[in-house]
């Protein structure tokens, strides 16, 4: 994949102090915003479904907290990977300026479809000199996929560690595909094997600039691994030695 950011200002420290864009849900973000949008793993939504039915209020809880701390990580690596600002045809480190908020459905996909927005400012204040220019977009498409990994593996391996109780495992439910909640088996009740996030409205319609992450290239390369692979002989769900066993 080629880079779209701009080439790196040398010897510039960057950061991972992002600060908040605005107070969501009493304000709107301003005009310009980017919206982007980070896919989780379906079975995550029917985890939440599962325990909601069963009025787990203790796991409920526990899945929330995860899902924060999965979308701490996930902004700071959106700092860390792609806090710039385009200034003199360079990207210097900024400290973007972004609101997380983890929404529960999406118009026109019927039941819970959890998935992040990272609401980033179209300016933001150099670390260099204390002043606002426009963000470089091209350093914040360039990293797109990473958010998304950050993402679902922040919630892969803490969910691993929180449920341990539900001998919750991850793993692919066929061979090269995205991993899923395997146990309890609630990648049977997926309605499709695509899985990957349609851009959402339910927030403000399309008054601002969505992205989604993974970016299209990675969709397309997944969907080809998953071709390819399921023509191999063993194509169907994870072997129990390749799924997630992180805490044992």
């Amino acid at each position: 994949m080629a880079l779209r950011g701009l080439p790196p200002v040398a010897f510039q420290q960057r950061t991972n102090k992002a600060v908040p864009l605005f107070s969501y849900p009493h304000e709107q973000p301003p005009p310009g915003t980017l919206d982007i949008q980070v896919t989780a793993a379906p079975t995550l939504s029917l985890l939440y479904d599962q325990l909601s039915d069963d009025a787990a209020d203790g796991d409920l809880d526990a899945l929330r907290a995860t899902v924060d701390i999965a979308t701490d990580a996930t902004v700071r690596q959106a700092q860390q990977l792609g806090g710039y600002v385009a200034h003199d045809q360079r990207a210097w480190p900024c400290r973007l300026e972004i609101t997380p908020i983890i929404h529960p459905v999406v118009p026109g996909i019927p039941g819970t479809r959890l998935h992040l927005h990272l609401f980033i400012g179209p300016t933001a204040v150099a670390v260099n000199d204390g002043l606002r220019y426009e963000i470089d977009r091209g350093a914040l498409d360039d990293v797109l996929d990473d958010l998304y990994s950050c993402f679902r593996g922040s919630i892969e391996y803490h969910t691993s560690d929180r449920f341990r109780h539900l001998e919750l495992h991850w793993g692919p439910p066929r061979a090269s595909a995205p991993f899923e909640i395997l146990n309890p088996p609630l990648h049977h009740g997926l309605s499709s094997n695509d899985y990957f996030l349609e851009p959402c409205t339910g927030l403000w319609g399309n008054d601002y600039e969505i992205w989604t992450a993974p970016s299209a290239e990675y969709r397309s390369n997944n969907l080809e691994r998953q071709r390819r692979a399921a023509q191999r002989p063993w194509s169907g769900p994870a072997h129990p030695e390749e799924r997630v066993y992180p805490f044992g």
